[in-house]
């Protein structure tokens, strides 16, 4: 199988950069796969699990916030607010922060601030599911 160039970038530093075979992202209306010579395009993404197979036919997995992909001339670019691979997920600071922010969207709170509580719920839940997953295998 013919791979591409992806680079994965958070916020705060480059996740992954390198040849890859296949790509699963997180959408609003489920899971999109890449392989390699897709269409140029943009995918929004949302907080959840993306997987890659690298050229060695292995399986990656990290955990993304929202952000975006474009596929352009074979190559793809992954900008998301954050991203982690599982096993660096300190699950009781993922409580921790589901607890805040089930109390913050308790309490009464501008637009602003409740969209934010709820961003802050959906990543510490998707931290959570990607430690549970770690910790069944």
């Amino acid at each position: 199988m013919s791979g591409f160039y992806m680079r994965v970038l958070a916020s705060d530093h480059v996740f992954y950069q390198g040849r890859v075979e296949a790509v699963t992202l997180p959408g609003d209306d489920g899971e999109r796969t890449i392989l390699a010579h897709h269409a140029d395009s943009i995918i929004s993404i949302t907080e959840g699990e993306l997987r890659f197979r690298d050229e060695e036919g292995n399986w990656h997995e990290a955990i993304v916030g929202l952000g975006f992909a474009e596929m352009i001339n074979n190559r793809l670019t992954i900008l998301v607010d954050t991203a982690e691979r599982p096993e660096d997920i300190d699950r009781k600071r993922a409580e921790e922060a589901k607890a805040r922010a089930e109390e913050q969207l308790r309490q009464k709170q501008s637009m602003q601030e409740y969209y934010m509580s709820k961003a802050s719920l959906a990543r510490a839940m998707t931290r959570l599911s990607a430690t549970n997953k770690k910790n069944i295998v």
